[in-house]
């Protein structure tokens, strides 16, 4: 399948991806196993280029979030062979590899006594020593860019509405100009006027820095991805998103090829 990536070696490179279920929906028995049961997903192969955009997309309960946290090596029931730029994620501590491939959860996190000091919080950990952290005037461009100007750098994170909450746990992790960004639904509980914003600024910034990133996402397609990966029966398939756009405008079984990494 060709796609604009051709070429280009991809910033991030996942090979093999397994996650088992949890012991308590896993199947169990011989015949189970050998039917390759017990697993959520086997065997994916995916690959993420500079600046592609690509949206992860499936049915519920598929293994999308599990995707993320396997390719964050946050997922305990997960394995696979990452490589970011060329290097083997074994060459990298975890605390590298995490700060380089970011995971943005659906739930957001803000410490801190005021918005502007969530969003500087990653400065302090040692992964990130020696980086600058964003200027005020950085921080207040960002969080008007994504329909925050009435919100105070200066206020307390706790008081933000879920909305609120998750477009500057967005802006912090994005302003940390991770090689990948794990987008997990962050769009999810926002009015359709502020996800517009929200992924035109995430995008922008892929676009323009060279950033990879996966969006994990169940809302109707917004135009902006790249690509287009879905995740069903275990099994991802991968097209430009443009064609996934026009198979579903046609309907025809000649637009359903697609290019799977099926489950081994």
């Amino acid at each position: 399948m060709a796609t604009p990536y051709n070429g280009q070696r991809p910033v991030i490179t996942v090979r093999d991806a397994s996650c088992r279920m949890a012991p308590a929906s896993a199947g169990a028995g011989p015949e189970s196993a050998k039917n390759g049961a017990g697993f959520v997903f086997r065997g994916i192969d995916l690959d993420v280029h500079p600046g592609e955009v690509m949206d992860l997309v499936g049915p519920s309960g598929g293994g999308k979030s599990s995707l993320l946290t396997c390719i964050a090596q946050l997922n305990p029931r997960a394995t696979a062979t990452l490589t970011l730029d060329g290097a083997d994620a074994g060459s990298m501590s975890v605390e590298q590899w995490r700060t380089k491939v970011a995971y943005l959860p659906q739930k957001s996190f803000l410490p801190g006594t005021t918005v502007a000091q969530a969003i500087a919080l990653p400065y302090t950990f040692a992964a990130l020593h020696g980086a600058t952290a964003p200027t005020d005037a950085q921080i207040r461009a960002a969080l008007d860019a994504v329909g925050l100007a009435d919100v105070e750098l200066a206020r307390d994170p706790h008081d933000l509405s879920g909305g609120q909450a998750a477009r500057v746990s967005m802006i912090r992790s994005i302003l940390t100009a991770p090689r990948v960004l794990l987008a997990d639904e962050v769009d999810a509980g926002l009015d359709d006027d502020s996800a517009r914003l929200v992924g035109a600024y995430m995008v922008d910034f892929a676009h323009r820095t060279g950033m990879a990133m996966i969006r994990v996402r169940h809302r109707p397609p917004d135009g902006l991805a790249d690509t287009i990966a879905t995740l069903a029966n275990g099994a991802l398939a991968v097209r430009p998103a443009a064609e996934s756009e026009m198979s579903a405008a046609n309907a025809t079984p000649e637009a359903n090829v697609v290019t799977e990494r099926s489950a081994r």
